[in-house]
């Protein structure tokens, strides 16, 4: 088979280093070159990520910052008025997720190797596998963003109130936990929040409803908690 690149493969692996592959190359094939992840391996929080990816990312967050601040601009003064701490909010993450450096990660499971839904590899792909992390990350509408400590018995609650609790504008019933390997599930006081997970708190949007912010600003705030996790976890 013709050469079609190279991929790194990094962190808890037996053999890291930069693989060569081929057009029929999976990520699994190449995986199991390095001889298999190490004892203190954490799978669950794998960054897998893509060049083509970055690009895109790049495009969709310059269009979700545009939406949030065009959907302000449409409002009249007086909305602006009454919901002036919740658009001061969307405004900051707007800018924020302009900001910000994107990971082109795709979500992949290391340890299941799908023979229906192949993982073909792409010239500039990396793969990074951390060791098991402490803490878990709280980002948005908290009075202090960050990483708290990891224990197995904290609950949502407990690592909201260490974040300094929710700020006036909070909305935790749209709280959801974006978990390591990139996928998200919703937060409730009975989520299991494994180490590495990152908590979303999005700000009401009540009074901005009628702009359909909602989703918008959820996916703004899951943009920028995948960036937060992959600062935390992999750097």
């Amino acid at each position: 088979d013709a050469e079609a690149g190279l991929i790194s493969i990094d962190g808890e692996v037996l053999h890291p280093g930069d693989y060569v592959f081929s057009r029929d190359d999976t990520l699994h094939d190449v995986l199991e070159r390095t001889g298999g992840i190490t004892s203190v391996a954490y799978p669950l929080g794998s960054f897998f990520t893509r060049e083509s990816l970055k690009t895109q990312q790049r495009a969709n967050n310059r269009m979700l910052a545009s939406q949030l601040e065009q959907a302000v601009l449409q409002l009249s003064q007086s909305d602006r008025e009454s919901a002036a701490d919740q658009i001061s909010a969307v405004l900051t993450y707007a800018e924020q997720l302009r900001s910000q450096d994107v990971t082109g990660r795709l979500s992949v499971n290391i340890l299941l190797r799908e023979r229906s839904a192949p993982i073909y590899l792409e010239t500039g792909d990396a793969l990074f596998i951390p060791k098991r992390p402490s803490h878990v990350s709280v980002i948005g509408s908290v009075q202090s963003d960050g990483s708290i400590s990891y224990r197995n018995d904290k609950t949502l609650s407990d690592y909201v109130m260490a974040a300094g609790g929710y700020t006036e504008i909070a909305d935790p019933k749209s709280a959801y936990i974006l978990l390591p390997n990139g996928e998200n599930a919703p937060a409730t006081k009975n989520s299991i929040i494994p180490p590495g997970s990152g908590i979303v708190i999005p700000p009401k949007v009540d009074r901005l409803s009628a702009l359909g912010l909602t989703d918008i600003v959820s996916r703004v705030l899951g943009n920028i908690a995948t960036s937060v996790l992959a600062i935390n976890n992999v750097r």
